[in-house]
Parts: structure tokens; sequence; C-alpha cells
């Protein structure tokens, strides 16, 4: 994966297209294989994220410098009223340039269009500028019963934002 390092350019959010699944794989799989371990079931949605995300009425988010992917998000459905922000990561060299909000942002605001009450995540304790970044969009901790059972055996925390009505 390539970048750009200028400053100046211009980041776009565009949604999924099939040409840029390897980069939600590849940037998933790096910053996996960095703080965790990559899972039976990061696999199975990295290695296939139409069917298993966008297919099941998700959204991924790409990070677009001029035509290079520099990050990327998901959202899941969990149900009309819930989603989850997922499968967020940003190229280590541009870290720090407010992408990964921009991402997140995006997300959140498409649960909104949606006519999603909540949207939830699980990040971890070796993650602090994500838990920053998402406290500082109005995530809260929350109980962990409101994303119910993970597929992984790493430890996470969970936090939800209250979209409208109900909390998560």
């Amino acid at each position: 994966m390539t970048s750009s390092n200028r400053p100046d350019t211009e980041v776009r959010i565009v949604e999924f297209h099939n040409k840029y699944a390897r980069q939600f794989r590849e940037l998933n799989y790096d910053w996996l294989e960095k703080y965790f371990t990559v899972e039976p079931f990061d696999r199975i949605v990295l290695n296939d994220p139409y069917t298993r995300i966008i297919k099941q009425h998700g959204h991924i988010f790409f990070a677009l410098m001029d035509d290079d992917v520099v990050g990327t998000c998901a959202l899941l459905k969990h149900t009309d009223m819930k989603y989850e922000l997922a499968k967020m990561a940003v190229l280590p060299d541009q870290r720090g340039r407010g992408i990964g909000r921009m991402l997140a942002q995006a997300a959140i605001d498409k649960a909104r269009a949606l006519g999603a009450e909540s949207i939830v995540l699980a990040t971890s304790d070796l993650l602090p500028a994500a838990n920053h970044l998402y406290m500082s969009l109005g995530f809260q901790h929350a109980d962990p019963s409101v994303i119910g059972p993970l597929p992984y055996k790493r430890k996470s925390i969970v936090m939800a934002m209250k979209l409208k009505g109900r909390t998560a």
C-alpha cells in the first residue's frame, strides 16, 4: 500500500467498492498483527468483506488520498436500530491527521441516516489513541451486553453512543 505524505492532499471518504477489498484486509491484518493476533473470525470477515459485511446490510468506508487507500472502517448491522463501528485502521504514516475521526464520523452519520438509535463498538485498553477518539465523538463505556457475545479471545471493552431514542 502506498500513501501520499503531502500535508495538503485532500482526504475523501468513499463507500465500499470491490477494488478496495484487498486494502480493507491488509490494513486490518497489519494493525491486528501489531497489537493482537488475527483470530479465525477476523479472517472470515476480512477475507470476504462483501459477503460478511455488505450483503448483511453493513457498510465499509475508505479514506482516500489521491487514489490511495489510507484508512478504512466498517459499520456492521446488528438490528435496524443498532449498528457497530468495527475494523477501523489507518496507515501508520497517516495517523494523527484526523483520518480516523473522518471515518468514524462517516459511519456515525450513516447509522443516523439509516434511523439507528445507537452505535456500539468493541475496543481495547491497548489502543488509547483510538479510545480517546471514540470518547471525543460521544461514545461512552458500556456494559458488554449492549454488543452481545464477541467472537474474539482478545480482551475487549465496549463503548456505545446513543443516536436517538433509547440507549444501546
